[in-house]
């Protein structure tokens, strides 16, 4: 059996614990009430959300959601140990969100330069949806292989084909390591 460890990480109300929760049946969290409601948010993520989803019979994720305020973005550096690939999730709703999606970037460009990665652009059916695919590349600069997809974190398709593509990469990764 292969196990691959991957963080989806993203700003507050990237829709990260949403993600963790529509792939897996069981799942942790360390959601706490706000001090103070921010739109229709009334808790948030302090430490992390963890689930596992098997793949299939020879394939199993253990997917862990880092928190997105600030002030928990200590736990980047402890939830990343061991860490095989990663997830960036955008708010596409809020074009702020972009900004806020470049620090986190950035961090992880820099401390993991070389783990494969999806960056994904979530709730693009709202109708509040607002940031374009290439905005995205353009304002990140990823390297060209990293490929930028629109996800629903409530659809378990759109995130399960997020998962299976950073599957696929880490694989394929591993791949030509191995031949090295």
């Amino acid at each position: 059996m292969r196990k691959y460890k991957i963080l989806v990480i993203g700003s507050f109300s990237a829709g990260k614990t949403t993600f963790v929760r529509t792939l897996c049946e069981k799942y942790l969290d360390t959601d706490r009430e706000l001090k103070e409601p921010i739109g229709d948010k009334t808790k948030t993520t302090v430490a992390l959300d963890f689930g596992v989803i098997d793949l299939d019979h020879e394939r199993k994720v253990r997917l862990y959601g880092s928190p997105g305020q600030r002030e928990f973005f200590f736990m980047w550096e402890i939830l990343a140990k061991g860490l095989h690939g990663y997830i960036l999730l955008i708010d596409g709703e809020k074009p702020e969100a972009l900004l806020e999606a470049e620090d986190i970037y950035r961090f992880f460009k820099v401390m993991m330069p070389e783990i494969p990665h999806v960056i994904a652009v979530n709730k693009y059916k709202s109708p509040k949806f607002s940031l374009d695919v290439k905005d995205v590349r353009i304002a990140l600069s990823p390297p060209r292989d990293v490929p930028i997809k629109l996800v629903d974190a409530r659809d378990y398709e759109s995130t399960l084909s997020i998962v299976k593509l950073l599957v696929d990469m880490i694989e394929k990764r591993r791949g030509r390591v191995k031949a090295a």
